[in-house]
């Protein structure tokens, strides 16, 4: 298997199934790089950087939390209501 840490790439035996990092060390570093990147991503949302809606492409306010807007997140949530109605219906 090859080291999941970008900056590694080394070839090694994984000794467990799920083994991404070849050693504590690459496992660290890559924990700490995610780490940072979510903290500068909250950062630049709490700023007000424009943000763009992954379906619509609507502009996000800097209060939403999520990648979706209102609009689009009341629209899954009503389909997946209604595909748990049709399952329920089909198993009564």
């Amino acid at each position: 298997m090859k080291c999941a840490n970008s900056e590694c790439l080394k070839d090694f035996t994984a000794k467990t199934h799920n083994q991404k990092y070849c050693s504590d060390e690459c496992c660290r570093i890559a924990t700490n790089k995610r780490i940072m990147d979510k903290y500068y991503e909250r950062k630049a949302i709490r700023k007000g950087a424009p943000r763009p809606c992954i379906k619509c492409k609507a502009q996000l306010s800097r209060y939403n939390k999520s990648n979706l807007c209102s609009a689009c997140d009341k629209k899954n949530t009503i389909s997946n209501r209604k595909s748990i109605k049709v399952a329920i219906d089909e198993v009564s």
